[in-house]
């Protein structure tokens, strides 16, 4: 496949690797126009709070919100057949018709290893199963709920997190970059010419987990072993609202989470226990082993550490586990929504 006389791109989503994209088009001098959602538009994408929208404003890049993509009659208006359509993160499904007006022209961004992850929230699954893998990849979008991640793989290439990288946030830290530099190179191969070899899946090897919603289904089950416990506060840390239990009725989201050395065999009716406060840090007991956890949060962000005693038990009340298990979310242009 080759992308012949490419002079504008269209890009779809949002995120800091489409704002950091964007801005290197802008100093490449590349037409470029972004359309969004009114969700991904109010998302920070730099460390002082900045917006999307706010970014993209500073940039002088045209930027569209829309609720559907594919009824949005300002696609048409910067559609030329130069033009290359890049997908991240898009909060709309394509569908065939929208699709077949880019002639083979539309491309997703994924940030992993496909066929594996697909779904959403996926550097929370990964830290939980411990997986370390990152990728990058440009697949053919060919429309419709039929061929959803499903499309050929233009361009490729995998690299690993490093064991620094401990929360989400780290994550994202860390792949922004190679995702970057990846990019970048991709749109050097486009102007150079390059006839890109088209891949299909190996669906044999396929997996999917779906979106989360931290506040709904980030409970913490005292059940679970320390380690299972220590990565899942860190699967739901920062940049997301934190890992939940409470202390009696007093809702409580955890981060900064560690494996506390212990010569104790600790029985799960130690579970939950606060045994040790220490150089800043809430030690617990949990079934074969301990936790140091550095920051607690109350339902208004406010900092709860300070308020914690020796002896206090954290209990997560098994209706929310319940409801955490059963609940499926779904995003759209203007937030989450609960799976019919």
């Amino acid at each position: 496949m080759k992308f012949k006389n490419i002079d504008n791109i269209m890009l779809f989503g949002g995120a800091r690797l489409l704002a950091d994209f964007a801005a290197h088009l802008k100093k490449a001098r590349m037409k470029t126009v972004v359309f969004s959602s009114p969700r991904h538009l109010e998302e920070s994408v730099a460390d002082d709070g900045t917006t999307l929208s706010g970014h993209l404003q500073k940039l002088g890049v045209p930027c569209y919100s829309s609720d559907d993509i594919n009824a949005d009659p300002r696609v048409a208006r910067h559609l030329t057949p130069g033009t290359l359509g890049i997908a991240m993160g898009a909060a709309w499904l394509f569908e065939k018709p929208f699709a077949r007006r880019f002639d083979g022209r539309l491309l997703d961004f994924m940030g992993i290893r496909l066929p594996e992850y697909r779904g959403g929230a996926h550097y929370t699954w990964q830290i939980l199963a411990d997986n370390r893998r990152g990728a990058c990849n440009l697949q053919v979008i060919e429309g419709g709920k039929d061929t959803f991640h499903l499309g050929p793989i233009v361009k490729t290439r995998d690299y690993a997190f490093p064991r620094a990288c401990r929360i989400p946030l780290d994550y994202f830290a860390s792949a922004v970059p190679q995702e970057r530099a990846f990019l970048d190179q991709f749109l050097k191969e486009v102007r150079a010419g390059r006839n890109f070899k088209l891949r299909r899946l190996d669906e044999s090897v396929s997996s999917h987990f779906p979106f989360l919603h931290t506040k709904t289904q980030g409970f913490i089950d005292w059940s679970w072993t320390a380690e299972e416990i220590e990565r899942f506060i860190r699967a739901f840390d920062e940049p997301y609202a934190g890992a939940s239990t409470f202390l009696g009725r007093r809702r409580l989201h955890l981060k900064s989470a560690s494996l506390a050395r212990t010569r104790e065999r600790f029985h799960p009716f130690h579970a939950g226990l606060i045994y040790r406060l220490h150089g800043g840090g809430v030690f617990l007991a949990a079934r074969g082993g301990a936790l140091r956890v550095e920051r607690a949060l109350d339902e208004q962000g406010r900092d709860a550490l300070a308020g914690l005693r020796l002896g206090d038990r954290l209990a997560t009340p098994a209706s929310a586990l319940e409801d955490a298990m059963e609940y499926s979310a779904e995003y759209g242009a203007r937030g989450v929504q609960r799976r019919k």
